[in-house]
């Protein structure tokens, strides 16, 4: 896996480029636009060449940085009291968050959130719990015998008491822009509840699968509504205002960044990256990933 290495190594170093350069010139928004920022995690292990997975220390390590620059992780309470009642957050607000329902993030993530006290919130597509068939973009690690399982029932369950929150990520890990409409409404509605019957209690928040600006529409936005829910998040980076749209709010992709790049990134100072995001962007990453032969589904 050479070449995810490098592609890890250059992602790093753009970063790190981005981010120094911003600060230098006093480039930098305040915080005033900064209410929330939103971290997006997704596997928590130490498997050797296994994408978007962050190390079970350097999670540790960024997760300790959190509280020595300063930052408050809130709940998922606090960020619906905040974008639907308008209640305030508390300065430099975080929250952290998970996608796709991995095992690690029960016996890897868990009890380090818990000892530095840190609330939660993981997005799972129901379509995979339980389940030993590997999510679609698992599909070549597992061909490889690189074995990523996800929760079961029983185990979200347990998350959910423990307090890392389980809410919505769909059913078959597709993004809506790529189902026909009214299959994307049924994974919108399905579910939602699905998981509200399995933990007694209503689900709130939906996380549009892969996340970018292409891969949701307007019309999923106001499924997503219409659905009951009070929040959309994408994996468009960059924090969220006070204003900012409460049906696409914005996540950081979190990697294995070196500390300075993790310090960075939470600044805002790497905000610029977020071009990948757009639609032009997203097929542009398509095409440097098949490139270095590190795509997935």
């Amino acid at each position: 896996m050479r070449a995810t290495r490098a592609k890890q190594l250059l992602k790093n170093g753009i970063y790190r480029a981005i981010g120094e350069t911003v600060v230098g010139t006093g480039a930098l928004d305040g915080e005033a636009a900064r209410t929330l920022r939103s971290l997006m995690y997704h596997k928590v292990n130490d498997i050797p060449d296994n994408p978007v997975t962050v190390p079970t220390s350097l999670f540790d390590e960024q997760m300790a940085q959190l509280r020595e620059l300063g930052y408050s992780v809130v709940g998922l309470d606090a960020v619906l009291a905040h974008y639907v009642d308008g209640a305030p957050l508390p300065p430099k607000a975080v929250l952290v968050t998970f996608d796709d329902g991995y095992r690690d993030n029960l016996e890897n993530a868990l009890p380090i959130l818990e000892r530095y006290g840190y609330p939660a919130v993981l997005f799972v597509p129901i379509g995979y719990l339980g389940e030993r068939r590997p999510l679609p973009h698992e599909e070549h690690l597992r061909a490889r015998g690189i074995v990523n399982p996800t929760l079961d029932w029983g185990e979200l369950r347990e998350l959910d008491s423990a307090g890392l929150r389980i809410e919505c990520h769909g059913i078959s890990h597709r993004p809506v822009a790529a189902l026909e409409l009214d299959e994307a409404a049924r994974e919108i509605v399905v579910s939602k509840l699905r998981l509200e019957d399995a933990l007694g209690r209503g689900v709130k928040a939906f996380a549009y699968v892969k996340g970018s600006e292409a891969h949701y529409k307007p019309v999923h936005l106001s499924l997503v509504r219409q659905a009951g829910y009070e929040l959309g998040f994408t994996s468009v980076s960059g924090a969220n205002g006070p204003r900012s749209d409460r049906f696409r709010l914005r996540r950081y992709n979190v990697e294995p960044y070196p500390p300075r790049t993790f310090e960075l990134v939470l600044q805002g100072a790497c905000d610029l990256i977020a071009v990948k995001d757009t639609v032009a962007g997203t097929y542009a990453r398509r095409a440097f990933n098949a490139a270095l032969g590190t795509s997935s589904k």
